[in-house]
């Protein structure tokens, strides 16, 4: 009972994510990230590590001639992906932020 008072006080005082989303989504859609290459780059590296990763862990499920169930290779193709493709995708999105877009001079 003692332990579940701090954890109850914490629920009480934290403010609702949905601020934090709605932050989180304006900087999404702001002219910084319009005016750079980050949303590309997130969807381009977050594809492509999702793809190797899943590859990967795939091997690594059958290395050296291992038999195992599907259900663990299944699951580590999906955790290899998932955390590809998180990782690629964060990636990506900082090294598209560092390209800036050039816009065509009106002739």
């Amino acid at each position: 009972m003692l332990l579940s008072i701090p954890l109850l006080t914490l629920a009480l005082v934290i403010k609702p994510p949905a601020a934090s989303l709605a932050h989180f989504r304006a900087f999404a859609e702001s002219a910084a990230v319009r005016q750079s290459w980050s949303r590309t780059g997130a969807v381009v590296c977050g594809i492509g590590g999702g793809l190797a990763f899943a590859g990967a862990f795939y091997h690594f499920t059958h290395r050296n001639g291992a038999v195992n169930n599907t259900a663990g290779n299944l699951g580590g193709t999906v955790v290899g992906a998932s955390f590809g493709a998180a990782g690629g995708a964060l990636f990506g999105a900082f090294v598209g932020s560092l390209i800036p877009k050039h816009k065509r001079s009106p002739r």
